[in-house]
Order: C-alpha cells, then structure tokens, then sequence
C-alpha cells in the first residue's frame, strides 16, 4: 500500500489551487460585487404651475365667403365700347364698370319725346276746347251731346300724353342701361367680355364683384355644443377669431351672427357664420381658415404646459420635481387651451413639472434642470 508523500511539491501546489478557487467561487457570489455604480441624473426642462385667466372657447375650420356676390349683367343689347375697371380692382357702388353702344337708344329717346311733344299739344287743345264747351253750356249755347263729346275727348288726350310720358321715361331708362355700373362695392374679379364683344340683354355674365367689408366666415361646430353656446348669447354676440392655418397667424376678429336653423342628420353639425369688418382685406372669399369662438373667460385656473402630460393606463401623469427628485403623479385634466392645460386636480400652484425629458426620467429617479427660467408659455 502507497502512502501520501506530503512533501512531494505538485501535491501541495495542487491543494493550493484549489483553495483559491473555491475562494474565487464564493466571493462572486457575494451581492457587492454585483453592484453597479449609480445611474447620473437625466437632464431635463421643467416649468412652475401657475394660476391664470383662460378663456373658454370652441375651434373649428371655416371658409371664407362674401356677403354679397353680385354677376354684373347688361339690360340692354349692344357693343361694350369700353372696360372702365382693371382685373381684379376694388371697385365702389355706382361706379362705372362697361359703356355700351347708346346710339340707338339716345335715337329711341328723341322719338319718344318728340311723339310725347305732339300728345302734348292734341291734349292741350282737346282740354281748351272742352272748358269752352263748358262755358258754353252754361250760357245755353252749347248741346249737352257736343259738351261731353270735347270732355271725353280732353280725357282721352290725357291718357294718351301719359303713355307717351311712360315712353321717354322707358327710353331715357334704356339709355341709362348702357352705363353699366357697380350695384355694391367690393372687389371685382375679372372682365368676361373686353370692349368690341356684343352684349346681349340679361345674358352671360359681364364681371363678379365680391363684397370684402364686412365678410362672412362660415363654420359648423357638433350638434352637442349648441346648448352651452346658446346660453352665453343673453351677455352678447361671442367673439369670434380667424387664424391663418398653417402660421396660425391672427386675420381678424369677428361677432358670431348667424347659427342656422337645423341640424345637418347626416354629420351632426350645426353651420354658424361670424362677420368679420375685414378691414385689412386678409380674408379672402374661399380661403380656408382655423376659427375660434370665445365664450367668456375663466379666472384663477391652474395652468401648466400640455407637453408635461404623459397619458398612460392611469389616466394623465406628470412628472413633479421636488429637489432633484422626479415624483410620478397623477392629475385631472380639464381642457386644453393654445398648448396649455387647466388642471383640475392632483397639482398645486408653484409646483414645477417635468416638460422635456420625461422619457429619460424613472419614477422617484434623479434629474438636473436645463432651463434657468421655468414657466409656462404665453397663451
């Protein structure tokens, strides 16, 4: 039987070995070497809830359309001798748009006047000799017969000299017809027939003229909103804002005056017109533009920016800073106005919100602050 040689080298520097691993083995097992170094603070931009003033309003997409649209057409036939007006201009009413051939008529006129000269004198004479037969018969030398023959005949003459009146007066208004001139003012579209073109009495259009002061701005807004809309009409005709679209730029500002008679079935909305004085002409009939009605204005509301609103199976959350200190939160949202929230619950004024950066952010996690002024922005 072999005995065990301790002082043979490999067989110590084998036990050796294996003491060592056995050490290794246990001390990666131990939680602190599993431990990481802490995560840095995510950098974020935050601003403070404050109260304010906001208004309560709906928004809609309107168009743009005249008061009054106007087809310029002639009364009379003749040649358009000449175009007064340049494509496109503003125009005034009463002024002259198209002069047409009057020749013929200012020859019809003098006919008319002269037949109504020649009525003039059989009526004068037929009423000269009637008085005279008048006075005749008072004194006896006079027939009944003959006196009523001379006053039928005076009355005839004077109906006769009022067909002849009716006569210039239709031709002096044929006459008249062929200055062509603007019935309202606004702005004309182009000339659809040039000087030298034959006009006929009531036929194709000569020119469009558009009314620009006051304009309408038509819009339709869901049938469920006529009630609260209906009420604020007892303080006043609500203010009513059109904006350009893709700038959002302000046009003009307006009073609600016309809300139609029914409901359309097949959409659910109801048509509403505003009337803009559009004195800078920016709305421009068929123009498409964003519209806002303002109600009236709510004070002392809770206001913070709607970017700092993270919607997730909780409902709307918020992240509050509170030191360098990220608290997840939960809040009631009241509306959404011009990139604002109204904060019905869950926040208090001066507190501040996360509102870039959330998604770097973990609940109760460190952050730093990039933004030195923190506040919501300008309604």
């Amino acid at each position: 039987m072999d005995v065990l040689n301790h002082s043979d080298p490999m067989t110590h520097g084998s036990l050796r070995f294996l003491i060592l691993l056995t050490a290794g083995l246990c001390s990666c097992g131990r939680p602190d070497a599993q431990k990481s170094a802490a995560a840095p603070p995510a950098p974020v931009e935050v601003a403070v809830a404050e109260k304010r003033t906001m208004p309560v309003q709906m928004k809609s997409i309107g168009a743009v359309e005249p008061i009054a649209s106007v087809q310029i057409k002639s009364k009379v036939q003749g040649e358009i001798l000449k175009v007064h007006f340049a494509d496109g201009a503003s125009v005034k009413a009463g002024d002259l748009l198209f002069s047409i051939d009057p020749r013929a008529f200012e020859a019809a006129l003098k006919r008319a006047q002269a037949n109504l000269a020649m009525s003039q004198a059989t009526a004068d004479n037929a009423s000269e000799q009637a008085e005279r037969y008048a006075t005749l018969i008072k004194r006896g030398a006079a027939s009944k017969e003959q006196t009523a023959q001379f006053l039928a005949t005076a009355i005839s003459q004077k109906s006769e000299l009022a067909a002849r009146q009716a006569d210039v007066d239709e031709a002096q208004l044929s006459l008249d017809w062929t200055q062509v001139r603007a019935p309202i003012s606004g702005r004309a579209g182009a000339a659809l027939l040039k000087a030298g073109n034959i006009v006929q009495a009531n036929g194709e259009s000569l020119a469009i003229i558009n009314q620009m002061q006051p304009i309408y701005v038509a819009f339709a807004l869901p049938e469920n909103s006529l009630d609260e809309l209906r009420q604020w009409l007892d303080h006043g005709p609500p203010v009513v804002t059109a904006y350009a679209p893709d700038t959002g730029r302000l046009l003009d500002t307006g009073e609600l005056s016309f809300i139609d008679n029914a409901v359309d079935r097949g959409s659910g909305m109801i048509a509403f017109k505003a009337t803009f004085p559009n004195a800078e002409e920016k709305l421009w009939p068929g123009l498409f533009v964003d519209v806002t009605v303002k109600l009236t204005e709510e004070p002392d509301v809770t206001v913070i920016p709607a970017v700092a609103i993270m919607e997730g199976q909780q409902g709307s959350q918020v992240f509050v800073v509170e030191g360098d200190t990220a608290i997840l939160r939960k809040i009631e949202v009241e509306r959404t106005v011009d990139g604002l929230a109204i904060i019905a619950g869950g926040l208090q004024p001066g507190e501040t919100v996360i509102t870039t950066g959330q998604l770097r952010v973990s609940a109760d996690g460190k952050v730093i602050v990039k933004n030195s002024e923190a506040s919501p922005p300008a309604p």
